[in-house]
């Protein structure tokens, strides 16, 4: 278990010990994640040289070679047996670019659909851990296209995302990953979605699938290193990590950590943006520098940059933490014993339920928080409260469940956003 040193710009650092148990990637609903995917492309232009904008993005070196693939044709040079260019490719990085168009041939998108060969003659290099990882989500490119299929060139997006995602994955492959400006806001952004020792297993996961690329000698071997990568990531991780490379995407460092709060999972995020590294998810921005080891990981603050200290609580350990602005409980009696009354003529009130399917579901953090809880006036809650017990078939489509069972099936997104129009409807009459 890792822990976490999160520098202020003063002081000495604060040091968090997360507990493992309490950090899980979030859940990202289809819907939710295909809704952000298509929202965030619309506001993005793709660019006409995708792994060159993402070596730029994360300020990497070139790692490129020559300009050898014959786009107009869609042909690989060299193609048939002794045939040479400045140097005479090995027949099995022909044999696998040949696959790889026949692969792109086959799914309907002929010619270089992932542009993996402007830099380079064959796939090979980068282009393998590239075509690997589009390998490994195969299910989540799917869900990407559909997210893109109304843009004027969606093959372009999902370019500009495979590059995003893999050149990123490059950057922290070092012995020591260590991360600056946009790529230091996508660290601490995906730790907060997925959890400090999940991020950790992906990037000791993508160390194995870079050796594995490396010596596969055909599609298949590529296909079924990428297959094992996908098991390491799961369905949400990989969502997460979409999701992020697109908003990355012609963005900046503040650009990206802006629109964060604002995505899918945020609010489960949040809660453990701040049980992870003691920050708050709206400070994503003001992360300057991450850096990993095997033991920590070390969380630096650009000058001038406010985050929430850590807190001691259920979520974690620290040393010197003291309770500030974002808070999350694992029970609502120790929301109340911290927070007290509501105030005069006031009850407490959740947003999105503390029902035990909730709680079970989203976590304990997600539910008993204060963006979650709220005060509301006595007589408020208590129509709210029969509302949801009620049964609503205009409402809900069921003549049989009530409010609360028909939105316990939902995810927590979706909960949230029925839960505050419950309140404004319920206050005004519309929902009675």
């Amino acid at each position: 278990m890792k822990s976490v040193r999160l520098h202020m710009g003063h002081g000495e650092p604060i040091v968090l010990t997360p507990r493992s148990n309490n950090a899980a990637p979030v859940d990202l609903d289809d819907d939710d994640f295909v809704e952000a995917v298509e929202a965030q492309a619309r506001s993005a232009r793709p660019p006409s040289r995708p792994q060159e904008a993402a070596r730029r993005l994360f300020e990497m070196d070139s790692r490129s070679g020559s300009y050898l693939y014959e786009a107009r044709t869609h042909r690989v040079i060299p193609l048939g047996t002794g045939e040479h260019l400045d140097g005479e490719l090995p027949a099995t990085e022909v044999e696998l670019t040949r696959a790889y168009l026949r692969w792109c041939e086959h799914a309907n998108k002929p010619g270089d659909c992932l542009r993996l060969l402007e830099e380079n003659p064959s796939i090979t290099g980068d282009g393998r851990y590239a075509l690997a990882m589009a390998l490994a989500q195969g299910a989540v490119m799917d869900e990407m296209m559909d997210a893109f299929k109304d843009m004027a060139n969606p093959q372009a997006m999902m370019s500009a995302v495979l590059w995003t995602w893999t050149t990123y994955m490059i950057l922290l492959a070092v012995p020591e990953p260590f991360s600056k400006g946009a790529a230091a806001v996508m660290t601490a952004s995906l730790i907060a979605y997925v959890g400090v020792d999940t991020f950790w297993s992906l990037i000791v996961g993508f160390k194995r699938l870079v050796e594995e690329a490396e010596q596969a000698t055909t599609f298949d071997e590529l296909r079924d290193a990428g297959g094992r990568y996908g098991k390491v990531m799961g369905r949400n991780a990989a969502r997460a990590f979409a999701m992020l490379a697109t908003v990355a995407i012609g963005n900046t460092a503040a650009g990206l950590g802006s629109k964060v709060p604002m995505l899918p999972g945020a609010a489960q995020a949040a809660v453990q943006a701040e049980a992870q590294m003691g920050i708050r998810l709206a400070a994503v921005a003001g992360v300057g520098t991450v850096a990993m080891s095997a033991e920590s990981v070390t969380i630096a603050l650009v000058p001038g940059a406010v985050a929430m200290t850590a807190r001691s609580t259920g979520g974690s350990t620290t040393a010197k933490a003291q309770p500030t602005g974002f808070r999350a409980w694992e029970t609502f009696s120790g929301f109340k014993k911290a927070m007290g009354p509501a105030g005069p003529g006031k009850q407490w009130h959740h947003i999105v339920e503390q029902t035990p399917g909730n709680v079970k579901q989203f976590g304990p953090q997600s539910i008993h928080n204060t963006e979650n809880v709220i005060p509301l006036d006595k007589a408020l809650h208590t129509d709210v409260s029969a509302f949801y017990s009620s049964i609503r078939r205009i409402i809900t489509g069921s003549s049989t469940l009530t409010v609360r069972q028909w939105l316990s099936t939902q995810s927590y997104e979706a909960q949230r956003k029925f839960g505050l129009r419950a309140i404004e409807n319920v206050a005004e009459g519309r929902w009675q």
